[in-house]
């Protein structure tokens, strides 16, 4: 799932992805994020007149339904399917509508005229609401774009919730992005039997990283892997989206690589600790960034959103070369082989990629 790593503090429910405290936090104060979608949702209610608004997966702080109610949407209609964070929901909307409710009290309070906000738990898919809307926005966008369920919901939401399903300025997002490079992993390259094992998950889960790790490089220029455009017709569920691609492998890629490496060598004491060989005699760190800048674990992949369509608005989770950065988001690595592969400037390197969103 998205959130693979996770650990909740809310009640155990199965059959959908589930955030913790924390990780509801870090998405309201991710700077490249929720700024991002406020200007979009700002941009798009300032040409609306008594818009009314579906916020889908709205969370215990509402952030994106605020946001939509303090620009001049007429009704938000925030639906929530964990119902502990729904509860959460229902109560801090009471307070914001609560005049003498203090911003001291309560973390994140924004003052709102009693009924601007209704709060609905339960799944959007098995919801009927009281009319249908003209903007929808929703962050339900993981750490690859066809997580979360994201193909199910908005198939649902442009059949049954908006009133215009094929016009692009119905969402925001109006696009969600999976881009994907070939990548190095230090730990791969260092940590080898009889230390870790890595057949244990080779072709197994994949493995999950703060997008800001420096221990993962980029081999290659990122590439396009999944682009769900939600004005467009979406495939009937279950469905099956294949891709392939191919990675051209660079004199400059491979020295990026190795420079990054350098550079986590020298500011990661986790990555410091490994620098030994057989021995235990310490490895020389610029030599070892450049053996293992040429090696290849596998395929990368992180989440980028398409909020209006305009480069301001655009959420990335990784750089445009996929530079590593701070993020809520995590990278997603899926291992190829049990020992990391010799590359070379020159080399190509092909993927073929299958996802298989189902019913909700």
């Amino acid at each position: 799932s998205a959130t693979d790593g996770f650990d909740s503090d809310f009640p155990s429910q199965i059959n959908f992805i589930e955030f913790d405290e924390k990780a509801y936090r870090a998405m309201r104060d991710d700077p490249r994020r929720t700024p991002k979608f406020a200007k979009a949702i700002r941009s798009r209610l300032a040409e609306l007149q008594d818009a009314v608004v579906l916020d889908l997966g709205t969370g215990p702080f509402c952030v994106l339904a605020l946001i939509a109610a303090t620009a001049g949407a007429k009704k938000v209609y925030a639906v929530e399917a964990n119902p502990e964070a729904a509860r959460r929901a229902k109560a801090f909307i009471a307070k914001c509508e609560d005049p003498n409710a203090s911003r001291r009290d309560v973390d994140g309070l924004v003052p709102l005229k009693p009924g601007a906000i209704e709060v609905i738990e339960g799944f959007s898919t098995e919801l009927t609401l009281p009319e249908k809307v003209d903007l929808c926005v929703f962050e339900i966008c993981g750490s690859l774009a066809s997580e979360e369920g994201l193909y199910a919901t908005m198939k649902d939401a442009r059949e049954r919730h908006v009133k215009r399903p094929d016009d692009p300025a119905t969402y925001i997002p109006r696009r969600c992005q999976t881009y994907a490079a070939p990548v190095s992993y230090a730990l791969h390259n260092l940590l080898t039997p009889p230390s870790y094992d890595w057949s244990k998950i080779v072709g197994k889960d994949p493995i999950r990283f703060n997008c800001r790790d420096e221990a993962l490089q980029v081999l290659a220029e990122p590439q396009l892997l999944e682009d769900v455009d939600f004005s467009k017709p979406l495939p009937s569920l279950p469905a099956s989206v294949k891709t392939s691609l191919t990675f051209p492998v660079t004199t400059a890629s491979i020295a990026n690589a190795q420079k990054g490496f350098e550079r986590a060598f020298a500011e990661e004491r986790q990555l410091q600790s490994l620098l030994l060989d057989e021995q235990g005699k310490k490895m020389d760190a610029a030599a070892t960034a450049s053996v293992i800048g040429a090696k290849l674990s596998g395929l990368a992949m992180w989440p980028t959103l398409v909020c209006d369509g305009s480069e301001g608005t655009l959420i990335v989770s990784r750089g445009k070369n996929g530079e590593a950065q701070k993020s809520h988001w995590q990278t997603v690595l899926q291992l190829m082989s049990d020992e990391p592969l010799s590359i070379g400037a020159g080399d190509s390197i092909s993927f073929d990629f299958e996802a298989k969103p189902e019913k909700a």
